[in-house]
């Protein structure tokens, strides 16, 4: 993780412990900021992760929630039961295919089969939400369907990258990476570094009011995203035995 975060990793396990209340879980994980490389000392602590609701639940009168949410000060925890989690991997929804794959705060013994089973749903279809997401963070900046005029902030201009510059690390190399910092290494941008620096020094909120620059990179990364997934080596969707692994891998998490 990127940082100095002022909650130590003690106590944000003993939050996930408490939050739990004994239910099994597969891994817990730090999103947002401190997963995409750019924290600073204001930054949220998002804990996303996975638990396994126990059969006794399921099969009683009252169907339990599929989705734990709590936020408690700086601290955003979101757990998805696993037959939920299984249905967004299936689904390539690049947010929880990070959290598999981000260094974990707690895991389990599941973990790695789980990472097995997101390793072969890698598909073009990841596309869709790292594209629906530079887009719509885009058109909260501007009001703009497409990069024509800055207006954004530092933070928004550094989300809309982060996922371009993902989505089309992916559908290129055929892997999941998340963190900006790690991304640049292979694009090699300097605006990115730029951005990243002034986000972590606390200075998110600074306008880039017409940074012709952050524009036209933006720009360039939509069209290379759209190339991405063309040319990319990955299959349309993920393939139908995956299907098979992850139900059974859903039942073992069952019990059954």
């Amino acid at each position: 993780m990127n940082g100095s975060p002022s909650i130590p990793e003690a106590v944000l396990k003993d939050f996930i412990k408490n939050e739990l209340y004994g239910k099994s879980f597969i891994f817990y994980t730090l999103s947002g900021a401190h997963l995409y490389g750019f924290p600073s000392s204001d930054s949220d602590y998002d804990i996303r992760g996975c638990h396994i609701l126990d059969k006794r639940e399921i099969c009683g009168l009252n169907m339990p929630k599929d989705v734990i949410e709590r936020m408690t000060g700086d601290i955003d925890f979101v757990s998805f039961d696993i037959k939920k989690e299984l249905g967004l991997i299936l689904q390539n929804n690049s947010n929880v295919l990070e959290h598999v794959f981000a260094p974990p705060l707690v895991s389990g013994p599941l973990l790695p089969a789980l990472k097995k089973i997101v390793g072969r749903s890698l598909s073009r279809a990841v596309f869709n939400p790292y594209h629906g997401l530079a887009l719509h963070n885009w058109k909260n900046s501007t009001g703009s369907k497409i990069p024509v005029s800055g207006g954004g902030s530092v933070k928004r201009y550094l989300y809309i990258l982060r996922s371009l510059m993902a989505g089309i690390f992916v559908l290129d190399k055929g892997r999941i990476e998340p963190n900006i910092q790690v991304l640049n290494r292979h694009f090699r941008y300097p605006l990115v570094d730029e951005f990243v620096s002034i986000k972590m020094n606390g200075c998110e909120q600074i306008m880039v009011q017409s940074d012709k620059e952050a524009d036209i990179l933006i720009t360039q990364l939509f069209h290379d995203l759209d190339v991405a997934r063309e040319n990319s080596p990955l299959p349309e969707n993920p393939p139908e035995e995956v299907y098979v692994l992850a139900n059974e891998f859903l039942l073992e998490c069952r019990g059954v």
